[in-house]
């Protein structure tokens, strides 16, 4: 009993908002990889609620150990230094203690994906072990894998052709096999999270930005973000919706996106395929920076309490993670909300994770400490965003939950010692190739193209 409460305790803090909905998959490679996730899944449904209800209880007072400095942490998501070995860039104030400056994830750009698997798992194992070493809270690691133009793993992983070029391709069940395979080969490299899928419409308002970004209407976008969803997150990789509730032709890295929708348009065209794929339990849902006419007028989505508590929390039930989009796009740096003032509001607004595409995001952290310590409120929203991102990294493996036989415990986990991570490596690397050339052999059957050169030994 004692050996099944460990392997689901991942699961159980946050099985209440993350079933994990499998589509199937005849493979059996690909069955064997989600076996385990599926056995992890049934051990949760037999734990009882006072055992939930124990490890929700641990998950608070983990989260009210750390001091206000280390929870404002696990509230930003930030770019970082280099592709070779991890670099912090700041430190906390604590002189007593010094420790580098943490952000709860960090986002990869393209500038941050070495040229080779191998060098990947290193650069991305640098920064779990850094942290294990000094007893930080590692970060999630997060990509905006969403294939086309999108697609932060080119020429590393097998090829994924765009939402829009897959929605009219191929199957929803054979979307997911794709999917599948990607998640797989995020993992092994390192990644636990995906900036995908867009769960935006497409029509005129919104193309010429989207560009091919978008599965295209409603029920397109309901069968094929499901499939992207569900491959994703049960092979092991965390799914965040985007952009909620939309984007028009104006680029928020320029301008204020201003979405003209009658009330009408806006809970069918906006609410209805958002909420139906927030239903499947995505890990996240990202905000964007838009106006709507039909709500709010005045506020970007991302800083809007109506927005982010009434129509996402409250009507449409998420009880995931909600992610602003970049602070620092000309959307809202050059209309009134600099990153500090969007930070606060973002938070006030409900929003649990503030994206910041700089390196450094010390300054608008250092703005939401001073106001929790003289805002109990406030204090209280940035507690309970990061018991939600805590809960998440015991989910996704970052944090373990341990029972000492009277009560449980969330840990950091040790570091590997050199053999041991090793084989791991190598099992990693062997997980990845395999992947790789079943997602290259899967593009050419369904797309048709013998020509692409993506099969790799």
């Amino acid at each position: 009993m004692c050996t099944v409460k460990k392997s689901a305790a991942g699961f159980v803090f946050f099985c209440f908002w993350a079933v994990l909905v499998s589509c199937g998959a005849s493979e059996r490679r690909q069955s064997k990889r989600e076996k385990s996730v599926h056995m992890q899944a049934t051990a949760v449904n037999s734990l009882v609620l006072p055992e939930l209800q124990a490890q929700r209880r641990a998950v608070k007072e983990y989260v009210s150990s750390l001091s206000l400095e280390e929870q404002v942490c696990q509230l930003f998501i930030a770019n970082l230094e280099g592709n070779e070995t991890y670099i912090p860039v700041e430190w906390t104030k604590t002189q007593a203690s010094r420790k580098a400056l943490v952000p709860g994830g960090y986002l990869f750009f393209s500038y941050n994906i070495a040229e080779t698997p191998e060098k990947i798992i290193t650069f991305t194992d640098s920064i779990n072990s850094y942290c294990a070493s000094r007893g930080i809270i590692p970060p999630y690691l997060a990509l905006d894998q969403e294939g086309g133009a999108v697609n932060r793993l080119r020429g590393i992983a097998g090829p994924l052709p765009s939402c829009e070029k897959i929605s009219e391709t191929i199957s929803v069940a054979d979307a997911y096999r794709l999917y599948a395979l990607q998640a797989v080969q995020m993992r092994a490299l390192g990644f636990t999270m995906n900036l995908a899928p867009v769960a935006e419409i497409s029509d005129d308002s919104n193309r010429g930005f989207l560009s091919g970004r978008s599965y295209g209407d409603s029920a397109s976008v309901v069968e094929y973000g499901t499939s992207a969803v569900n491959a994703f997150q049960n092979n092991g990789v965390a799914a965040v919706l985007k952009h909620f509730p939309g984007n028009t032709n104006t680029d928020p890295h320029t301008g204020l996106p201003e979405i003209t929708l009658t009330p009408v348009q806006l809970e069918s065209d906006v609410m209805i395929p958002f909420s139906r794929l927030v239903s499947h339990a995505p890990a996240g849902v990202l905000m964007s920076h838009a106006r709507t006419s039909a709500l709010d007028s005045e506020t970007p989505a991302c800083l809007s309490p109506s927005w982010v508590t009434g129509k996402l929390r409250g009507a449409a039930g998420f009880k995931g993670i909600i992610f602003s989009d970049d602070i620092f796009m000309a959307a809202l740096a050059e209309n009134g909300y600099p990153p500090e003032k969007a930070a606060v509001l973002a938070v006030e607004a409900g929003v649990d994770v503030i994206m910041i595409s700089e390196k450094r995001f010390a300054g608008p952290a250092s703005v939401l400490t001073a106001r929790a310590e003289h805002d109990a409120v406030f204090a209280g929203k940035i507690r309970a965003a990061a018991e939600r991102v805590v809960g998440f990294k015991i989910q996704y493996g970052l944090l373990r939950m341990e029972n000492d036989g009277a009560s449980w415990h969330v840990v950091i986990p040790r570091k590997t010692d050199g053999s041991a991570h090793a084989r791991e490596t190598e099992e990693r690397l062997e997980q990845f190739r395999h992947a790789r050339n079943e997602n290259a052999a899967l593009y050419r059957e369904l797309f048709a193209d013998r020509s692409a050169p993506y099969a790799q030994k």
